[in-house]
């Protein structure tokens, strides 16, 4: 008899969480230290992984390749998020939701002010790389690595000592992940148990149409938006969904990018991308990509218009649209960034920022779609470098 691979039994966990959330309800809390224990296992990968495969990378690419890499990454992220935002607004727009829904008691919310973008640009250089590695600064990160990854390169014969510990390093790593996902099916049980029984089905009751809608307009950006490209780069697409499904699965119950970043890498190269495009790519898109969320801004903005009896005009949208592009870029790697920018993209057209209290409580709910939809963005965008760059994926995926 065949024993369940590690996915069948993250699937039971997965499963069994919403029966016990709906079941016991709020007290279910009690087991959230356990999810909490497989995301900080997860994180403890990520630091030590980008570093080393992204250093190895860069150290044995031409320079004129990593120009490529990075012009590609993102022109691809720029295409995709303007994508999301027009599904979200669009969406949004026709179905008109939120819609005599007549909010009322608006409390004050906290906010945040994004820091300027010049200020996030200089933020990407380091002061302290050790500094930047110990907190886990992803952008930071990257910056040194491709730096260091260049010097390597230059010194030639004296680094190879150098290049070959972090090869051991990165091959190191990639059977750390492999150990850490032995204890995911009771992480993701937990995880899954607290976010139903602490939020419940109640809050989804007068958002249920607005859930319903994100929801779909995250299935229309994996498969027509990232269904249509990976054709266009003669990839199957359902071919490819599942050589990479544990990725969007662990962030749909993570709701975080970098901590589901072992795991994308992991399966990524499983689809015949390289270790040096993949370790490129991948922390950069898990730092500023968002389309998942580019979809969620453009739906609440209209949403919460809709319900203060506003009425938003095809301009109005168009300012929502190149505002949320700007707020992505602004806040990245900024705590609290999804807060951020809808209060941005609220405050650009006019809509009460005080709204923002009205969606948090199915934030979470959304927060898992979002993330799955980033991830698999991120995916699909390593695909394509590796394809332009003449790499051979996995010849049962191809288009013949």
């Amino acid at each position: 008899m065949r024993r369940p691979s590690v996915l069948e039994w993250i699937l039971i966990g997965f499963l069994l969480g919403i029966v016990a959330g709906a079941t016991v309800g709020p007290s279910i809390a009690i087991i959230k230290p356990l999810g909490t224990v497989f995301i900080r296992l997860l994180k403890m990968l990520v630091v030590p992984l980008i570093f080393s495969t992204l250093t190895v990378g860069v150290s044995t690419s031409s320079g004129g390749k990593l120009g490529r890499m990075i012009g590609k990454t993102f022109l691809f992220y720029y295409v995709t998020g303007i994508c999301a935002l027009l599904i979200g607004l669009i969406i949004a727009g026709v179905s008109r939701v939120g819609t005599g829904m007549q909010l009322g008691g608006v409390r004050e919310v906290a906010l945040q002010k994004a820091p300027p973008l010049s200020q996030v640009l200089l933020n990407i250089i380091p002061t302290n790389p050790i500094k930047a590695l110990a907190e886990g600064n992803i952008l930071q990160i990257i910056f040194f690595a491709i730096l260091f990854g260049i010097a390597i390169s230059k010194a030639g014969k004296a680094a190879e000592p150098v290049k070959d510990f972090l090869q051991a390093v990165a091959q190191t790593m990639y059977r750390l992940v492999n150990l850490v996902l032995y204890y995911a099916p009771i992480g993701v049980f937990s995880l899954i148990a607290w976010t139903v029984g602490t939020h419940g089905l109640g809050v989804l009751k007068p958002f249920a149409y607005l859930i319903f809608l994100f929801y779909l307009g995250c299935a229309i950006q994996l498969f027509l938006v990232y269904g249509g490209l990976l054709r266009l780069l003669k990839i199957r697409p359902f071919r490819f969904f599942g050589r990479i499904k544990e990725a969007p699965f662990f962030a749909f119950s993570t709701c975080s990018s970098s901590a589901t970043l072992p795991v994308t890498m992991r399966v990524v190269q499983g689809t015949g991308v390289s270790a040096t495009t993949a370790s490129f790519v991948l922390p950069m898109g898990a730092s500023i990509n968002m389309d998942g969320t580019a979809i969620y801004q453009a739906m609440c903005v209209v949403f919460l218009a809709n319900a203060f009896g506003m009425h938003l005009t095809v301009a109005q949208m168009a300012i929502v649209g190149v505002t949320a592009l700007l707020a992505s870029i602004g806040t990245a790697g900024v705590p609290g960034s999804g807060l951020i920018m809808l209060t941005m993209v609220l405050g650009s057209v006019g809509v009460p920022v005080e709204g923002i209290a009205f969606v948090a409580g199915i934030d979470r709910i959304m927060d898992m779609a979002r993330t799955a939809v980033n991830v698999v963005d991120d995916s699909v965008a390593a695909a394509m470098v590796a394809v332009t760059e003449g790499e051979t994926l996995s010849e049962d995926m191809m288009i013949s």
